[in-house]
């Protein structure tokens, strides 16, 4: 880990904004239309462990008191739904919760970090109900290259790590120099195999996919985000667990 002294020297060569500045650029950007939509959470301290200060400025740690990440959830099944989207749970669960998402969106975030271990300890890993993941890239370039790196990820059966690296790590991403080297940082921590990443990255293969999936979701009427199908009913935004299992208790 950096020292301190490392640590000013590395955002000092790169630059970096003030949270302060760039925060609320971002959650207005993320604005959907939810009722009395939670507080983005405040970013987690600033270290970086990357092997040279080329490769990413800054990475964001989470906090103590985050809760569990989505892959900490034990014995969770995943796979790919015949359309290709990844999913997280039951095959057969009863119901599905489809969720529309971007990766540099602060109220995504917010949800997979404070709403989502709820939903998964009550519904997915009593197989009531899976999350089935789909792309936004309602914020730039920048969405897609996330989106294909938690997609090469998935290639070596890692989309969730992936998906949770870069939500947790979401404000470093925002602040770093180069966005492509913070990703490929984040896909060292997951024990990726790095050579077959990078390859899967440079190819672009999963572009042409994932904005087809964004295309998708903008004919399906999803104009705001995050967004969750649960059965019929649409939610909008990052809303509290009650409104979930209002929902899913009915199913």
């Amino acid at each position: 880990m950096l020292s301190t002294k490392g640590i000013h020297r590395v955002i000092k060569q790169h630059q970096v904004l003030p949270l302060a500045i760039i925060l609320p650029i971002i959650i207005a950007a993320c604005g959907g239309t939810p009722s009395a939509a939670p507080t983005p959470p405040q970013s987690a301290p600033i270290v970086s462990t990357a092997p040279s200060a080329t490769q990413v400025s800054a990475v964001a740690t989470p906090a103590s008191d985050t809760p569990a990440a989505t892959t900490e959830a034990a014995g969770l099944e995943r796979g790919r739904t015949p359309e290709g989207y990844h999913y997280l749970g039951n095959a057969d669960a009863p119901v599905t919760i489809l969720e529309f998402s971007d990766f540099l969106c602060t109220a995504c975030a917010f949800h997979v970090e404070e709403t989502e271990p709820a939903i998964i300890d009550a519904y997915v890993a009593t197989g009531k109900a899976r999350i089935v993941y789909r792309h936004l890239l309602q914020l730039g370039e920048e969405s897609l290259r996330a989106a294909e790196a938690a997609e090469c990820a998935g290639d070596q059966g890692k989309f969730w790590e992936m998906r949770d690296a870069i939500y947790r790590n979401q404000a470093a991403l925002y602040t770093t120099g180069d966005v492509g080297a913070a990703l490929t940082y984040l896909a060292q921590t997951i024990d990726l195999d790095m050579n077959e990443y990078n390859v899967c990255v440079q190819s672009r293969k999963h572009r042409a996919r994932i904005e087809a999936d964004f295309r998708a979701a903008q004919d399906a009427g999803i104009r705001s985000r995050p967004v969750f199908d649960i059965g019929g009913t649409r939610l909008v935004g990052a809303r509290p667990f009650e409104d979930f299992q209002a929902i899913l208790d009915q199913q």
